[in-house]
């Protein structure tokens, strides 16, 4: 189910983590930055001083001037 950005606001609360699609996360972040990578996280088993799961993702961007 999503959760909408005023629930988030009126709730106070991310209800366990809000996910966006690939396309969206770019939409949201196109004008003020470059993506430079876009994957998915490796997993790194705990304890590490590192921390992966391979169900999240992960971007590296670089600041638009």
């Amino acid at each position: 189910m999503d959760t909408s950005d005023w629930e988030v606001y009126k709730e106070g609360s991310l209800n366990r983590g809000i996910g966006y699609s690939e396309e969206r996360f770019k939409e949201i972040f196109a004008n003020d930055f470059t993506i430079v990578e876009f994957r998915r996280m490796i997993k790194i088993s705990q304890p590490a001083t590192k921390f992966g799961e391979d169900f999240l993702w992960t971007s590296l961007m670089q600041i638009r001037k």
